[in-house]
């Protein structure tokens, strides 16, 4: 239920998002890197159930104190925006 997700990695962290057919349309999530070290850790994201994330299975942060942000459909997949 958490709009902003503030990450301190400190290994590789895979974050998986909730099933966006739980979720109402145009919920959205915030991924920050707070620590600044996404280019040392990888910091996967990726989608439960096989849904997509603009067509694709998972997305990387990769630039440090970097953010991505998502929203749903509300069905069956996310959305970067």
């Amino acid at each position: 239920s958490d709009y902003y997700i503030g990450v301190e990695g400190t290994s590789d962290l895979k974050i998986t998002l909730p099933d966006a057919s739980i979720l109402d349309g145009g919920q959205s999530f915030t991924i920050k890197d707070e620590k600044g070290n996404a280019n040392t850790y990888l910091l996967e994201i990726s989608t439960s159930s096989g849904q997509k994330i603009d067509g694709i299975e998972r997305v990387f942060l990769n630039s440090p104190y970097g953010a991505i942000n998502f929203y749903t459909n509300g069905s069956n997949k996310y959305f970067i925006f």
